[in-house]
């Protein structure tokens, strides 16, 4: 299941079309078609470039047609909306949306998309969770916080590079603890970091492990509630990000701090890793699980 949208007019060669996508960030070409994928924010679709081979066949005669998978956290539309609305402005390209509630026969607009992908990715929920072969097991978050924990990874290369290499920017990801999805970030020996303010961290200790006979720190890797730093991080507390966040002191974080994490017990081990489309958003889960979505 799936949402579609085609791209009609103007026609545009093939070595246009591909010299486009091979400019932009996170495409991987393989003809006919490319492929986005973005390794910070997991999201993922695909654009085909029609070769007008079958045009008997097609659904829609066009010069390239996206294909955006449903049953996926909300998101996904919001970045795919960024990439569609530059190809659109690019090659000035009509549109057929024949999703309900869609554009129709266009013009495109960012609102549009959105309304058409919303409306069919909670039908796909719906269809999928209240089917024959629903999954036992569903993992969620609340949309708000997917779509934070989303724009924080969205926007990790540029906040990264206001940095340079001052300080590290972590990706925010999912795992499983105690039968739940919960998200977490690393923060590697205390290093000066941007921590973002997460259900866990991923503490990496080597430096400041606790030494053995030889003098040397074991490697060791566990997680800890965001909580018990909490007090720690609060005075390098900043707001201009997706969530709340501190930036610790550079080059070096103050020895309080570091001395901190050399005492934490070595306890809980990293869960299960989830990729990011398998986290749904809870209301619409909720909903449809209800009657009363879809």
């Amino acid at each position: 299941m799936s949402y579609d949208l085609f791209f009609t007019e103007p026609k545009v060669s093939r070595d246009d079309f591909f010299a486009y996508f091979g400019s932009r960030d996170n495409y991987e070409l393989s003809e006919p078609q490319v492929l986005y994928q973005n390794e910070n924010t997991g999201v993922y679709f695909v654009i085909d470039y029609d070769q007008g081979d079958d045009e008997a066949d097609a659904p829609v005669a066009c010069v390239a047609a996206l294909n955006l998978n449903y049953i996926r956290p909300h998101f996904f539309g919001l970045e795919a909306v960024e990439e569609v609305s530059a190809l659109v402005d690019h090659f000035g390209f009509s549109i057929v949306d024949p999703q309900n509630d869609g554009m129709g026969d266009g013009p495109f607009s960012r609102d549009g998309f959105l309304r058409g992908w919303n409306k069919g990715n909670e039908f796909g929920y719906a269809a999928i969770l209240n089917g024959a072969n629903a999954p036992e097991t569903v993992w969620t978050q609340p949309g708000e916080r997917l779509e934070r924990i989303w724009e924080w990874n969205y926007k990790l290369v540029p906040a990264q590079e206001s940095f340079t290499e001052d300080r590290f920017v972590p990706r925010i990801f999912f795992m499983v603890l105690g039968g739940q999805a919960v998200s977490a970030a690393v923060w590697p020996d205390a290093i000066s970091e941007l921590i973002p303010e997460v259900d866990y961290l991923l503490i990496g200790r080597q430096e400041l492990a606790h030494k053995g006979l030889l003098g040397r720190g074991r490697k060791e890797s566990f997680v800890v509630p965001f909580k018990e730093i909490a007090a720690d991080v609060t005075p390098y507390a900043v707001s201009q990000y997706s969530l709340p966040a501190y930036s610790l002191p550079a080059p070096r974080v103050p020895e309080p701090i570091r001395d901190r994490v050399r005492k934490l017990q070595a306890g809980q081990a990293p869960g299960e890793l989830l990729s990011m489309d398998h986290v749904l958003d809870a209301e619409i889960v909720a909903r449809v699980r209800a009657g009363r979505g879809g």
